[in-house]
């Protein structure tokens, strides 16, 4: 399938700004702050997502990884009548996506796992589109993720992934050791406004001190995770729009190197199998590997083969690697 680069809003995504703004304005029910960011997250999303369906990318079925709440993925079914799963490795997040769902006016959900983006509980070849927002940086290294995510794509799926960042040497030399305040300084709000706030202070350093990864990752470990695909388009720089497939041509890929900011990515897998068959039916055991992982009762689903069990609750399944699970969820606390 031809596909039209991200960068650049479509006459349809321009469009999308009218069409989704007063739908997404209506419903703050309790929380005015949490109703603002979660109409602010669908709203973006939205405009991307409107952008990739003009290109013709298909939606159906779906995976979001690093989803918090998730409010892009209910708006991609609400919207555009994908089905899919929206996943993050905090549990209580997850278990936010219903009022996340009833502040923006949403009937449907998507299927919520608990799980690491590292081990995605899914066969290969079982999703045709598959994103992130504002994910990748939260590891230290974004391989072992984007590899994840390729082999759980079916041939000619695409992964997409917008808000992350390369760090380049100029950014380096002009944000110095300068960290951003709370509130903002008076030079801060003029660098908001502007957007030139990530190029003068460093915008991860406050989460780092809470022990939160926030990595920067240069242009050739960017090239390194996404060499998997066969086809690679991303937009590095919200003001520079620097275009590019990381390899050519040589100049914008130098003028990339230099100067980094924010990314945004289109991939296309060229390999693997097409997609067939209900995303549902084709989960995977962690321990061993298998397939075949059913709902056993109201509270469990579990694997035919080793017998491994994962948690159900109030609609939500837990899957993780046993190690990971007796870590963040031991008996008792679940």
């Amino acid at each position: 399938m031809t596909t039209k680069s991200p960068a650049g809003q479509s006459d349809s995504a321009k469009k999308a700004e009218i069409d989704f703004r007063p739908f997404l304005g209506e419903g703050a029910l309790t929380d005015p702050v949490s109703g603002r960011m979660f109409r602010e997250r669908a709203y973006l999303a939205l405009i991307d997502f409107n952008e990739l369906a003009d290109s013709g990318i298909g939606f159906s079925p779906f995976l979001e990884i690093g989803a918090g709440s998730g409010q892009r993925s209910a708006a991609l079914m609400n919207h555009f009548g994908a089905d899919g799963v929206t996943t993050d490795i905090s549990q209580g997040a997850l278990q936010n996506e219903p009022y996340a769902r009833v502040i923006l006016g949403y009937k449907d959900g998507p299927w919520r796992i608990c799980c690491d983006a590292h081990h995605l509980p899914f066969l290969a070849n079982t999703f045709q589109f598959v994103f992130a927002y504002r994910t990748l940086h939260h590891f230290g290294n974004p391989l072992p993720a984007v590899a994840e995510c390729h082999r759980v794509l079916g041939k000619g799926g695409h992964f997409f992934f917008n808000d992350e960042p390369m760090i380049g040497p100029i950014i380096r030399f002009t944000r110095g050791k300068r960290q951003l305040s709370d509130p903002p300084s008076r030079w801060q709000r003029w660098a908001y406004r502007y957007r030139l706030e990530k190029v003068f202070w460093d915008d991860g350093a406050r989460e780092r001190t809470l022990g939160i990864v926030e990595a920067r990752y240069d242009l050739d470990l960017w090239r390194q995770s996404l060499a998997p695909f066969g086809r690679v388009e991303v937009e590095v720089s919200r003001r520079l729009k620097l275009q590019s497939n990381l390899e050519k041509p040589a100049f914008t890929v130098l003028l990339t190197r230099l100067v980094g900011g924010n990314v945004k990515g289109l991939c296309t897998k060229e390999d693997g199998e097409t997609v067939n068959g209900d995303f549902r039916e084709r989960l995977m055991c962690l321990d061993c590997g298998s397939g075949g992982i059913s709902q056993r009762s109201d509270e469990v689903f579990g694997c035919p083969k080793c017998g491994r069990e994962y948690p159900l609750q109030d609609g939500l399944i837990r899957m993780l690697p046993l190690a990971l699970e007796n870590s963040l969820y031991p008996v008792g606390n679940g």
